[in-house]
């Protein structure tokens, strides 16, 4: 950048904190955008299970439970290989694995196969995230990061506005269709990264030592809360489709509620600037989502027409802004100086957890009473999130950037 900064652009809104952003993040984020636009497909994986292969929905959470397990150690190789090929060569081998599994998908004429690509695409799928949010963290600093990453986060959700007009359409057709669009933005993602991004080198952190995040008591304490969020963000993105199909409200209310959705999170935008809100370390951000998340699950659990599925995909939108900006904002501030994408990467194990878990969840419960027991009981979860946030923020309030011996080790 030359000679402003991120920092320098906060208030400027979210155009000026754009235009501050180094070139190669500019291009990473639309190319992220460029696969977001087909990225819905994975919404439709056990939809496509139960309605194509005509799977059991049991089956149908095993499987979709398989390609979770398989992105946690995805995401963990993608710290990994960041530290030591860079984030180009990282965020390339994602994209084209995902490609690849995604096209056995389409391909796919029985539930092995298609349990097999959903494992493949699993492992390729966390590569990406560990280097592009190491990006988002190092030009930003503790006041300006909920910001920046929220810039992160409504990127997606702007390519998602056409991603849910595309899903509306296709949805209504073959879900394979879906797959195979995935796909071939997968690729396109892929030559916007190769063109655009510096050539591969090591994270500049201290080769002297090797970072040991597990270590961090205050990293474990926000993953622990981290998990159940996302397992219980898990359980509404996939249980949701299923319920919508098994209240027979029609396919196009999940396209639909997905636009509805992204113009809501580009709205929100500015509560990630609002001092007051975001203050000690964005505790009453943090609350704020928790319950509106809840809110929006209590819709879901009682919904029957399309306005209430609608009305719960906008609530929920503005709970993500808040709680994702402020969650990842707050891992990065806990991580040393180059630590950030591996303190990011083991953070982001809670994806591959509630990946996991969530169908199992689903599966077992979404046929009790209509599956209200399933929504009500995860928002029951959420506004217990909510009830102890701020206990959670006083124990990561303390010193940041621990360089001593719970965060670093020398290396053997």
């Amino acid at each position: 950048m030359t000679g402003k900064s991120v920092d320098d652009s906060y208030a400027g809104g979210l155009a000026a904190t754009w235009r501050m952003l180094p070139t190669p993040l500019r291009a990473l984020l639309i190319a992220r955008m460029v696969n977001r636009v087909g990225g819905f497909s994975m919404a439709f994986l056990a939809v496509l299970l139960t309605e194509s292969l005509h799977a059991s929905v049991r089956t149908a959470g095993v499987v979709v439970a398989a390609f979770g397990l398989a992105t946690i150690p995805s995401r963990l190789l993608g710290g990994w290989l960041l530290d030591r090929i860079g984030a180009r060569p990282t965020i390339l081998l994602g994209l084209i694995g995902c490609a690849a599994a995604q096209t056995v998908l389409v391909a796919a004429g029985t539930v092995p196969v298609a349990a097999v690509a959903a494992v493949g695409l699993g492992l390729a799928y966390e590569l990406i995230e560990p280097a592009t949010q190491a990006m988002v963290a190092d030009v930003s600093d503790d006041r300006t990061r909920p910001a920046v990453f929220g810039l992160l986060f409504v990127s997606m959700t702007l390519a998602a506005v056409l991603a849910g007009g595309m899903a509306a359409l296709v949805a209504g057709w073959d879900l394979r269709v879906l797959f195979a669009i995935d796909a071939i933005t997968c690729v396109a993602c892929a030559v916007v990264v190769r063109a655009f991004l510096p050539s591969g080198h090591r994270r500049p952190a201290d080769v002297a030592v090797r970072l040991a995040p597990w270590r961090d008591r205050r990293l474990m304490i926000v993953s622990l809360t981290g998990t159940v969020f996302t397992t219980v963000y898990m359980t509404a993105i996939f249980g949701q489709p299923l319920t919508i199909a098994s209240r027979q409200v029609g396919l196009w209310v999940i396209g639909a509620g997905t636009v509805v959705g992204a113009v809501a999170a580009v709205l929100a935008q500015p509560l990630l600037r609002r001092p007051k809100l975001n203050a000690d370390n964005g505790v009453r951000a943090l609350v704020l989502g928790y319950l509106l998340l809840a809110g929006a699950l209590i819709l879901v659990g009682f919904a029957q027409q399309p306005m209430l599925f609608l009305s719960a995909a906008a609530v929920s939108a503005v709970a993500d802004v808040l709680l994702m900006g402020h969650l990842y904002a707050t891992v990065s501030a806990l991580a040393p100086p180059g630590g950030s994408g591996r303190y990011l990467a083991v953070f982001g194990l809670s994806w591959g957890v509630a990946t996991t878990v969530a169908p199992l969840v689903i599966g077992a419960t979404l046929s009790w009473h209509d599956g209200r027991v399933l929504w009500l009981g995860a928002a029951v979860v959420s506004l217990a999130l909510a009830g102890v946030q701020f206990r959670v923020t006083r124990v990561v309030r303390g010193s940041r950037h621990t360089t001593g011996s719970s965060v670093v080790a020398a290396d053997a």
